[in-house]
């Protein structure tokens, strides 16, 4: 198991330290291991480790085998594309909305945060930039009061992000890219070109699923597909 791991004293936010630890992909998909382990690697108790994994099972993060232990959940392709569905259809009302609703001081704001993302890349901290890369997305929600929104999309496609990453992680220039769209969508957003803002929305989510067919040839062992 990884040695990037947050170790943890107390048990109380274990499930959020575990769940962190995978979809940041500090955990690779595919890893096997045993209650007992994670108890010793995060210093957490027995119960609050059991409760944790049944809730990581729930979103698809850990799957239980019996009679193996539990394992880091494979890269379940059909679940990522509902999440990226869903996703998609919540975003593209958001962005609706956004570009007739928020305040011209929000545009500084956004920019300041594209400045953040190039930090990032310059120091090829992949993991910072793609929280960079949500807190950007998190903005549009937040200016027009769908924080639930965000809260649930943040929720249900943690799959999704996990692809999200993998892709910043394993192709070239793909954070370039991706602050390119986002400076790209911000001019069309500062002069509320509702037009140009969707197709360019529809472009960035596109990408990532564009570089995902070269992935998962490359590493076929990190997916499955089930059959729901």
């Amino acid at each position: 198991m990884s040695t990037e791991l947050t170790k943890k004293r107390d048990g109380n936010d274990f499930y959020s330290l575990l769940r962190d630890d995978i979809i940041s992909l500090k955990l690779r998909p595919g890893v096997l291991f045993s209650t007992r382990e994670l108890c010793e690697i995060y210093q957490v108790g027995r119960s609050p480790a059991r409760e944790a994994l049944i809730r990581l099972e729930q979103e698809g993060l850990i799957t239980f085998l019996p009679q193996q232990g539990t394992m880091i959940s494979l890269l379940d392709l059909k679940r990522i594309d509902n999440e990226r569905y869903i996703r998609r259809s919540v975003e593209e009302n958001i962005m609706k909305d956004f570009v007739g609703m928020f305040s011209p001081t929000i545009i500084l704001r956004l920019e300041d945060m594209v400045q953040e993302q190039r930090a990032m890349m310059k120091k090829q901290d992949i993991r910072g930039f793609v929280d960079a890369d949500d807190d950007f997305h998190h903005v549009f929600y937040k200016e027009i009061g769908r924080e639930h929104c965000y809260r649930v999309i943040d929720k249900e496609c943690c799959n999704y992000r996990r692809m999200r990453l993998l892709v910043q992680m394993v192709e070239p220039g793909m954070m370039a890219k991706t602050i390119d769209e986002h400076g790209a969508l911000l001019s069309a957003v500062s002069v509320r070109d509702v037009d140009k803002v969707m197709s360019l929305f529809y472009l960035h989510l596109g990408q990532i699923k564009n570089q995902e067919r070269k992935i998962i040839k490359r590493f076929s062992e990190l997916f499955t597909e089930s059959s729901d």
